[in-house]
């Protein structure tokens, strides 16, 4: 079941100049953008958070209900891997719309999973609603079917310096198809902590997870992943 909620790190409520969206995959938790949104209020004004969780979360769930849980949400991933559209894309979208109406600057931020709903959903606001402009990020997200269109140009695919299985899934263009022949904008590859392997590399990208690297520098997680982010689309 899909559900989202406003974070406490915002810094407005109504007539936001900017809306952020984070967009979770699957097994994910309720705390789990909030070191992220902490960050996304020091670099953006005015700025309205919204964290949806398009295949529900993860809270309070465990043993064998936790496993009834993964098997559902991967079906369900699975499909909207290979699908322009779902009723997940289309629930996101009417989120966002609530939130984001004469918003100046929507950024959708999306995490595994999470960042197929991302993509599809500023394809869907653009083309069926008044939204111009909508900035895609996606961290720890498979690859998928990409047509050759401008809109990718506001799409960027953040990877990790660990070896991240969810990443090796898919590909940007269909063999044999003149039709899905893109790419992201941006494929950008980051340092995160590198105590994390595995899966734990996987979900680690937007906490405070500290760690120092080679110029003796401590940094965290949350905080590299999103200076990146306003780096490439700052408060304006």
């Amino acid at each position: 079941m899909l559900e989202a909620f406003v974070s406490p790190s915002s810094t407005c409520t109504n007539n936001c100049r900017t809306v952020v969206c984070f967009i979770a995959g699957i097994l994910t938790y309720q705390n789990n953008f909030e070191a992220a949104a902490s960050e996304i209020a020091l670099r953006y004004r005015d700025a309205k958070i919204i964290v949806i969780y398009p295949y529900g979360m993860a809270n309070g769930i465990e043993g064998s209900s936790l496993i009834r849980l993964l098997s559902r949400q991967l079906t369900q991933a699975g499909y909207d891997l290979t699908r322009q559209q779902s009723r997940r894309v289309i629930s996101t979208t009417e989120i966002i719309r609530e939130h984001a109406m004469g918003a100046k600057h929507l950024i959708l931020i999306g995490h595994s999973a999470g960042g197929v709903i991302a993509y599809r959903t500023g394809l869907y606001l653009e083309q069926n609603y008044e939204f111009q402009g909508v900035q895609v990020f996606t961290v720890g997200c498979p690859k998928f079917y990409l047509k050759d269109i401008p809109y990718n140009d506001r799409f960027t695919y953040i990877t990790g310096q660990n070896r991240d299985r969810i990443t090796q899934i898919g590909t940007w263009r269909k063999p044999g198809s003149r039709v899905y022949q893109g790419r992201p904008g941006r494929e950008i590859h980051m340092e995160f902590n590198p105590i994390h392997q595995g899966w734990r590399f996987h979900a680690s990208y937007f906490l405070k997870s500290a760690w120092t690297d080679s110029n003796q520098v401590l940094n965290t997680n949350s905080a590299a992943l999103i200076s990146k982010i306003h780096e490439i689309y700052p408060d304006q």
